[in-house]
């Protein structure tokens, strides 16, 4: 039995097997064809993200947007723009469109899940982030990018808690199946896949595709920072955020428990 603390749910326990049973009315769930319905208490509990309540988007094709084209999908953007982006056309740049359309959708829930970032831990983190936002916000799109990908960093393997100080180790992270009954977590790392993609101009590496790490900070070429992938680095800088604002809550929430015992 996995314990979860939920009291609105009016329990605070569920089974593996349940949660799993539950997921398959949960992944089909669509307001257009069964009306308004309440997020279940549940469902963030370890297995899935808010803003994919009611999507109609499948884990799968949440996992190839997120490690195909590097785009978040934890946290955010909201399910509307997430349908948006499973039913635009599968090329790149496709993808791209639908983000370029909804920024300021998208900068708008930015900004909420950062102010959702509120521990102390993370201090240094969020101002960072709040300091590409504000910058993202006066039009300099290209700063802003530069700034979320360079602080991505040393977050990302707090939150991985990889033993691994490489980027190949993320890499191989953003790569993982995510687990069947909990998945929650993997689609947050998913990004890093070709985020962290090996591009060494000095060896005549193409340019990938998708956005870049290596090539935003050890090339920069402008035109690979494009007005979509500008979206995406930002979109994940507050994506990891939440995630480890939520890392924090957990951890102080154990340790309370373990002062209890």
């Amino acid at each position: 039995m996995t314990t979860f603390i939920d009291p609105s749910t009016g329990r605070n326990k569920a089974s593996i097997a349940e949660l799993r049973d539950w997921a398959k009315v949960w992944d089909t769930y669509d307001p257009a064809v069964h009306g308004h319905r309440e997020m279940p208490g549940f469902y963030t509990a370890g297995s899935r993200h808010e803003n994919w309540w009611g999507s109609t988007v499948s884990l799968d094709q949440l996992l190839h947007l997120a490690q195909d084209h590097g785009i978040p999908v934890a946290w955010l953007p909201d399910r509307e723009i997430l349908q948006r982006l499973a039913t635009a056309g599968p090329a790149h740049d496709d993808k791209l469109a639908v983000l370029v359309a909804a920024e300021a959708e998208i900068r708008a829930l930015c900004k909420v899940r950062l102010d959702e970032c509120t521990d102390e831990w993370l201090t240094a983190e969020v101002e960072a982030g709040r300091k590409a936002l504000a910058a993202w916000e006066d039009g300099h799109r290209e700063a802003a990018a530069t700034l979320a990908i360079a602080a991505l960093e040393q977050i990302l393997y707090t939150l991985t808690e990889t033993k691994e100080r490489k980027h190949w180790a993320l890499a191989k992270i953003g790569r993982q199946k995510p687990n069947g009954y909990l998945p929650a977590r993997q689609y947050v790392f998913a990004p890093l896949a070709t985020l962290y993609t090996k591009y060494y101009p000095e060896e005549n590496d193409p340019l990938p595709d998708n956005l870049s790490r290596h090539a935003v900070l050890h090339h920069l070429p402008l035109d690979h920072l494009s007005h979509g992938h500008c979206i995406i680095a930002l979109m994940l800088l507050v994506s990891v955020l939440r995630q480890s604002q939520e890392r924090a809550e957990d951890i102080r929430d154990d340790l309370v428990m373990a002062a209890a015992d």
